[in-house]
């Protein structure tokens, strides 16, 4: 697949460098998209991609990430058939393919831009990959609709079982509990997260559709009202002023790479430097 004639690389065309970067995950998510599209995958936005989709029809304007969804079935099968087909200029992180990336963080795995990076401003910065991002959260159906519950279980399995093992203990839950179970993931691990509502239910999961995201259709839960309604409450009134920004505390160049073996180089000479924001 010619991904560059498919998916034309256009983040020098953004006004800002928070466009630029906005571009680039873009980009990344509709090579997600066709790859998962061409072996019959569904993966489906989530919380505040799935926000951006239905309030802006694309990014939150201040937005630095970008979020998707899968169950475990569907994220083994991409992993199977799909990681092997992304262009040579995506990263697919994860615990086996990035030897820095610890067992235990916050999200599974992420497609990673290799031209560009993030440099934190709270923290130094990790060994592993720190190109732009899409993260991708693998849900299991192994949680109860409290986030109480989704940080006992998370706490508990980060610290005594590996990737494969966490995943065949949460699909014995699914299977064995008399209670109804919902889909989470990795991310709530801390008590300070509880109260986010971020678990999605069978229903929600059952029927995905496609909706506009920037200039593209992407996957998203049909019921999303309910879904967006928990973790936001009237989620299409903006924040106040002062509140649109960024809370990742990160700094991102879509045009240096970060310090890592997988990372390219981008062109100076169709950089631009003007970009600003």
């Amino acid at each position: 697949m010619n991904f560059e004639t498919l998916f034309p690389d256009n983040r020098a065309s953004g006004e800002t460098t928070l466009r630029q970067c906005q571009l680039v995950m873009l980009r990344m998510l509709k090579v997600f998209d066709h790859l998962c599209t061409r072996h019959n995958i569904e993966y489906f936005l989530i919380g505040g991609t799935l926000l951006g989709a239905i309030r802006h029809k694309g990014f939150i304007p201040w937005d630095d990430d970008l979020d998707v969804g899968m169950t475990r079935e569907a994220y083994e099968k991409f992993l199977r058939l799909a990681v092997a087909e992304l262009p040579n200029d995506i990263f697919f992180q994860n615990t086996q393919t990035d030897k820095y990336y610890k067992h235990g963080v916050n999200v599974d795995a992420r497609l990673r831009d290799k031209f560009s990076s993030y440099r934190h401003l709270t923290r130094p910065s990790e060994p592993w990959h720190q190109g732009l991002q899409v993260d991708i959260f693998v849900h299991d159906r192994a949680f109860v609709k409290n986030d109480y519950g989704t940080v006992i279980i998370n706490k508990i399995a980060n610290k005594v079982l590996g990737g494969r093992k966490r995943a065949q203990i949460l699909n014995a839950i699914s299977r064995w509990s008399p209670l109804d179970m919902v889909y989470n993931s990795n991310y709530m691990q801390e008590w300070v997260q509880a109260g986010q509502g971020t678990y999605i239910t069978n229903q929600e999961l059952s029927k995905l559709i496609r909706w506009p995201f920037e200039d593209m259709n992407a996957l998203i839960p049909a019921d999303y009202h309910t879904y967006l309604s928990r973790q936001f409450g009237n989620y299409m009134q903006l924040p106040p002023e002062e509140k649109r920004v960024s809370n990742h505390n990160v700094i991102a160049d879509p045009f240096t790479p970060c310090q890592h073996p997988e990372v390219l180089t981008w062109p100076k000479s169709i950089q631009t430097p003007a970009a600003t924001g």
